[in-house]
């Protein structure tokens, strides 16, 4: 197998060694030949993880040298990503990304068409839908165990402080894209309240509660920092029963079947710091790369992901009215 040589983009402490850990696999396909990060502290530390990788402390002066690579992993914070995969696009490296990858259609577009350009390929990893846990949902949505869909919902707490930029933007793509994957229809109309985070917070929005319509079927998301412990919460209702992820434990109530609880070994959360999470999502990178896979299928539901995150922010500046989509 050919390695892809490979840059990451961003270093943060807390996704860089899980990132490492699975680009480095003996059958990755991957090798890291550079590293681009602004703070020094972090570059020091990639390079002594990675000694004969190159090191960039800028991205323009890693730009103007990338020439002979063939892929970069971007994980800077969220507020630069969709500005950095398209620069990378456009020097024609194939970008795999940390999400939220956009903000907006807008954005969204913006890659696909470059990518399509370029024809490089995009790719946002989504480490959490590799999870067991949800691979059970999965498997008991798609053997119709609940029926008609009716509801819906996904809880995100943190209990860190809200992010920069707020929970929306930071963890809205997480908690959207899985409330599509529940739903499994396009959203027609969303409504949104967003409040502030404690005095003395980030600018943005400290929780959000988010209501999405999909015809027949109501969704729900709340999402929210500081909270005294983190969860990752999601329940789906239909005509033959209902589910329930509550954390680690799922709870399954269906028609004619006894009530059954399940305590799996991982929840939901943390999928970024998951080596073996993301390697299975660079996989399918490769896959895309090397056309094993259909050009865009790693996109799945990025349009309408931030579609909700944009709009989220634009019903909550007119009093969470209602917005068609």
């Amino acid at each position: 197998m050919t390695l892809l040589k490979t840059a990451l983009l961003g270093f943060p402490p807390d996704s860089s060694p899980a990132l490492l850990s699975a680009l480095g696999r003996q059958d990755s396909g991957f090798s890291v030949a550079a590293v681009c990060e602004g703070d020094p502290a972090r570059l020091a530390e990639a390079g002594r993880l990675l000694p004969e990788a190159a090191l960039y402390k800028d991205e323009g002066d890693f730009f103007s040298k990338c020439g002979r690579l063939d892929a970069a992993v971007i994980a800077v914070p969220p507020a630069r990503r969709q500005k950095t995969a398209l620069r990378a696009l456009q020097n024609r490296l194939h970008a795999a990304c940390l999400t939220p990858l956009c903000g907006s259609t807008s954005e969204f577009e913006d890659l696909r068409d470059e990518a399509a350009r370029a024809e490089r390929i995009v790719f946002p990893l989504q480490p959490w839908e590799r999870s067991a846990a949800w691979l059970t949902v999965d498997k008991a949505l798609t053997g119709g165990l609940l029926g008609e869909l009716d509801y819906a919902e996904v809880q995100a707490l943190s209990d860190s402080p809200a992010p920069a930029g707020g929970v929306t933007s930071a963890y809205g793509w997480f908690a959207f894209s899985l409330l599509l994957a529940l739903v499994r229809r396009p959203p027609s109309a969303l409504a949104a309240r967003l409040s502030p985070p404690p005095a003395g917070g980030v600018a943005g929005d400290g929780a959000a509660a988010v209501h999405v319509h999909f015809g027949g079927t109501d969704g729900f998301v709340r999402l929210a920092a500081g909270r005294h412990a983190p969860l990752v919460r999601l329940a789906a209702h239909g005509s033959k029963g209902r589910l329930e992820l509550d954390g680690k434990t799922l709870r399954l109530d269906i028609k004619d079947m006894k009530p059954e609880t399940v305590e799996l070994r991982h929840g939901l959360a943390g999928g970024a710091d998951r080596a073996d999470w993301l390697a299975a999502e660079l996989e399918d990178f490769r896959k895309e790369i090397a056309g094993e896979l259909p050009r865009g299928s790693g996109l799945r539901n990025a349009r309408y992901c931030a579609k909700l995150i944009r709009n989220a922010y634009y019903s909550a500046a007119v009093k969470s009215a209602a917005v068609p989509l």
